[in-house]
């Protein structure tokens, strides 16, 4: 994401989209009664005809939808800017966001939370990784987001059996480089620097070997029980990956969950969950990690959006780190379980009514 323009004055910040990542951030920053100005289509008539004509509109926004893996986002909302000549202020509008798109963002109140969003994701430089997840049945080509993990291609293997072992060699070597050629494409799509072969046995080295002689990239190799998408989503777990994903997202979720969980088992005082409980440890200056859930800070709910931004700046005030939790992801999930609001504490608290 670049940052074009900040007028910190009137609230007014113009940015570029340049990855998907951006348009999660995005997602996350926008809420109802923002105003957006984008460049978009709108189908008008002229002379009885109906044709899609590009203009530049200003919306209040609505809602905003995000599908990942499209990339795409979509905000819908009412006009109140747009050519007089067609009359389309005060009617409802979508304006599709995507790589390469500028938009002008403009709130009454910027939360610090989400300048501090945007602005890591300005200065992050892109690092492309490929995982892929192999054993003798099938292989999964997996890329990390901030906002989860895309599929980005399957296969099966369809070895033959091992009573001949000289044909099922040869099909092995055949299906190796079959799925190094789709590796060689797909870290040219993503720019990979980095690619890791996981899953069970001896196949997966074959593979790193034959991707160390194809491909510019740094190759990791590591174990898991299963190939495919399963044996990405268990190395990535076990913390095999970690330090090479270090920079998403996703991974530090699951590192900040795994310390809450450790806490609460412990029953040591020094986690707190639920906005009753949360709230309170705000109050006493004790929060250390705030972890929040995307939907809350997205809730349809005015009143509750105000007391989660209020927990928010509470928290951050006393120097805590916050983190907001993607939905689409099991600590997101987790995270949702305990009611989407937790904390990890400075110090221990007594926090029961």
């Amino acid at each position: 994401m670049k940052v074009i323009a900040w007028d910190e004055k009137h609230g007014r910040m113009l940015l570029r989209i340049e990855g998907q990542d951006d348009l999660w951030c995005l997602y996350n920053i926008l809420d109802p009664g923002d105003m957006v100005t984008a460049r978009t289509l709108r189908e008008v008539k002229v002379n009885d005809k109906s044709s899609r004509r590009p203009m530049t509109l200003k919306l209040k926004v609505e809602k905003v939808e995000f599908q990942p893996f499209t990339e795409k986002l979509r905000v819908r909302g009412i006009v109140v800017e747009g050519p007089d000549r067609f009359g389309v202020v005060g009617s409802h509008h979508t304006i599709t966001v995507g790589e390469g798109s500028e938009i002008l963002v403009e709130k009454e109140k910027w939360p610090r939370h989400h300048l501090k969003r945007i602005f890591k994701a300005a200065s992050r430089k892109p690092i492309g990784i490929l995982l892929i997840g192999i054993d003798s049945d099938e292989a999964a080509f997996v890329a990390p987001h901030d906002y989860g993990f895309e599929i980005l291609a399957e296969a099966r293997l369809n070895l033959p059996g091992k009573h001949d072992p000289t044909k099922r060699d040869e099909a092995l070597k055949e299906k190796i480089a079959e799925l190094t050629a789709k590796a060689k494409e797909l870290a040219e799509r993503l720019n990979a620097k980095a690619i890791a072969v996981v899953g069970p046995g001896f196949i997966k080295d074959m593979l790193a070997k034959e991707l160390s002689s194809n491909i510019k990239a740094r190759i990791y190799v590591d174990s898991a029980s299963s190939g495919g998408y399963q044996g990405v989503r268990e190395a990535i777990k076990r913390g095999v990956l970690r330090r090479m994903l270090s920079d998403f997202s996703i991974v530090e979720e699951a590192e900040l969950m795994d310390e809450l969980l450790a806490h609460i088992s412990k029953s040591d005082g020094k986690a707190a969950y639920g906005i009753d409980e949360v709230k309170r440890a705000a109050e006493y200056g004790a929060i250390e990690k705030l972890l929040v859930l995307d939907e809350l800070i997205r809730s349809p709910d005015p009143d509750l959006r105000r007391e989660i931004e209020k927990i928010i700046e509470m928290a951050e005030k006393s120097g805590a780190q916050v983190k907001i939790f993607s939905s689409l992801e099991e600590p997101g999930q987790q995270l949702k379980s305990i009611g989407g609001l937790a904390a990890i504490l400075r110090f221990s608290l007594n926090l029961e009514s």
